[in-house]
C-alpha cells in the first residue's frame, strides 16, 4: 500500500501529459525501495472546477496525497516525501518557473485497523513468471 492520488486542474491538460507523470511519480515510488511494487498505484484526476488564489485565467495546481501503511518510521515517511516532492518539482520546472503554479504534497498513514483490502496482483507478482504475462 503506497498510493499517489493527484489531483490537478484540468487546464493543464494541453501543458502536461498526466499519463507521464503517473509513470515518473511510480517509477520513482519503486526506486525509494520503501515499497512493494504489487502495492504501487498513482491516479491521477482532472479537476474541471476550481478556484486557485485571485482566480487568474493562469492559475494551475497539482496536489498529490501519499496514503501508506503503517509502521515507517517519520524519517523514512519525510525521506520518501522529498524525494517524490523532488521528482514532482523537476517535472513541473517550467511550470514552477511562471507565477501561476502551485504543487502540493501530503504524505497519510493509513491506520490497518480501519483498511480493508482484497488484491491478487500481489500473488501474480510474487508468483514465478508466467510466459506470456508481460506489462
Amino acid at each position: 500500500m503506497p498510493h499517489l492520488t493527484v489531483q490537478y486542474s484540468q487546464n493543464l491538460d494541453h501543458d502536461v501529459d498526466m499519463n507521464e507523470f503517473c509513470s515518473v511519480m511510480s517509477a520513482a515510488m519503486q526506486q525509494t525501495g520503501v515499497f512493494p511494487l504489487a502495492g504501487i498505484r498513482v491516479r491521477a484526476h482532472p479537476m474541471p472546477q476550481y478556484s486557485i488564489a485571485d482566480g487568474h485565467r493562469k492559475n494551475a495546481f497539482v496536489d498529490m496525497v501519499l496514503r501508506m501503511g503503517d509502521g515507517r518510521s517519520d524519517a523514512t515517511k519525510s525521506e520518501v516525501g522529498a524525494f517524490l516532492m523532488a521528482r514532482a518539482e523537476a517535472v513541473f520546472a517550467p511550470l514552477l518557473a511562471e507565477p501561476y503554479f502551485a504543487l502540493s504534497l501530503e504524505v497519510v498513514t493509513i491506520s490497518k485497523p480501519f483498511s480493508w483490502k482484497t488484491n491478487s496482483i500481489h500473488a501474480r507478482i510474487s508468483a514465478p513468471s508466467v510466459k506470456g504475462d508481460t506489462p
